[in-house]
């Protein structure tokens, strides 16, 4: 592009037709829907924000305006080479080419000590993306991440909602959050065969379970109660060879009952059954 661009739609049209279905690359063009978006990062000038996959750039164009200083990162050769001409030469983007799930988070993150994360993920890899950040969540202030509506509300249940799993209990681990917006497939060019939704996240100072040992046997108990979902959390954690006898015990000692399945275990309750078996000996 010879100018810089004042419009989303303005992106889209110079692109359109290097788009590929390999990459699911579905472009929100509607400057409504990026401008509600963004405003859930709540921006401020030249506040420091990470965007991965911006594809022909049409969200980036919409955080640059509201004051951002943009570090993006994209797959897509075609992309990255566009993006080059059409955005990095007006505005204050660095563009970094590459897989999101090869390049380092903190080595890009090192340019500032809180970031925002404004991103439009891959729904192939969202999740494995989404713990790449929660990993890096130390420089990260806050994270408004766009997912398949079904993923998205997996990563916000709580205790009895659909949804609530391993991916939920995972996610509470370092981070609070909530569904902001649902989007219908016709919001996007082309559509997608899903809806769409966006979540907000605030991660928290460090772990909701500080102590490492802990932590790691917390994850141990969560999978190994998700993986026999159809039975009692007590016959699930066999696989870890917990006795059988014990965990209904504890269980007891939570109020739970010993025949609970692990959908009716909260956050609070897991890391206490968890407790409970390590000082035990049996994790």
């Amino acid at each position: 592009m010879t100018e810089a661009p004042e419009e989303p739609q303005e992106l889209y049209r110079a692109y359109q037709e290097r788009a590929k279905k390999r990459f699911g690359q579905h472009f929100l063009v509607d400057p409504g829907i990026l401008e509600e978006i963004v405003g859930l990062a709540d921006l401020r000038l030249n506040d420091p924000v990470l965007e991965i996959g911006p594809g022909c750039g049409t969200l980036s164009l919409v955080l640059l305006q509201q004051g951002a200083r943009l570090v993006a990162v994209e797959k897509d050769r075609d992309a990255a080479h566009f993006l080059r001409s059409a955005l990095v030469p007006y505005f204050p983007m660095e563009l970094h080419e590459g897989d999101a799930l090869d390049v380092s988070l903190d080595e890009l993150l090192e340019g500032a000590p809180r970031w925002k994360v404004v991103a439009n993920l891959p729904y192939n890899v969202g999740t494995e993306i989404l713990f790449r950040l929660l990993e890096s969540s130390a420089k990260i202030d806050t994270m408004v991440l766009m997912f398949q509506r079904e993923v998205a509300k997996r990563i916000v249940a709580d205790v009895g909602d659909d949804g609530y799993g391993v991916l939920s209990l995972m996610v509470r681990l370092f981070a609070d959050g909530y569904l902001a917006l649902t989007l219908k497939p016709g919001a996007f060019v082309p559509p997608p065969k899903v809806h769409s939704s966006v979540v907000v996240l605030k991660p928290l100072e460090g772990s909701r379970i500080k102590d490492e040992a802990l932590r790691e046997a917390f994850r141990r108990v969560v999978r190994a109660g998700f993986q026999a979902r159809r039975k009692t959390l007590a016959n699930g954690l066999k696989a870890l060879g917990c006795e059988k006898a014990l965990v209904e015990e504890l269980l007891e000692e939570l109020g739970l009952g010993k025949k609970v399945r692990p959908e009716r275990v909260s956050f609070g309750e897991f890391r206490e059954l968890t407790r409970g078996l390590l000082e035990r000996g049996e994790l």
